[in-house]
């Protein structure tokens, strides 16, 4: 069977973006916190990364990791990080604020991550080798 048989056999209304659970133990706040997340749209992500970048004389010259991070975060969780109700308990007036209220730079990383997996970017398995030794 070709790929276009294959494609056409799927149930197109069942196509859903991966989402899941991700659990991050956070120093700052003493607790478990449970976020539910998803994967970013690919248009979106894009858009993000080329946002992060400081191009000059047609030379990158910086990425702004911090906002690339945090703008995929608000993405990938918003129901934590876009709502209306948590951002005012936290006096935060931005989600990037509210992130950088509520989460340590590891665990930034850690919920980056997890959603940059749940939107199809798998670890390297030699990267995690290379890090256990």
């Amino acid at each position: 069977m070709n790929l276009v048989e294959k494609l056409l056999k799927i149930d197109a209304g069942k196509i859903e973006n991966p989402s899941k659970v991700i659990t991050i133990k956070s120093k700052k706040l003493k607790q478990d916190i449970e976020f539910p997340c998803k994967a970013v749209d690919p248009a979106k992500y894009a858009e993000i990364q080329e946002g992060a970048l400081e191009i000059k004389k047609g030379d990158v010259r910086k990425i702004n990791m911090y906002s690339m991070k945090t703008l995929i975060i608000v993405e990938g969780c918003p129901e934590v990080f876009k709502s209306k109700e948590v951002m005012d308990h936290f006096a935060a007036p931005s989600p990037k604020e509210l992130i950088r209220k509520l989460l340590l730079s590891g665990e930034i990383d850690d919920l980056y991550n997890a959603i940059n997996e749940l939107s199809g970017y798998e670890k390297d398995e030699e990267d995690e080798e290379e890090i256990k030794n």
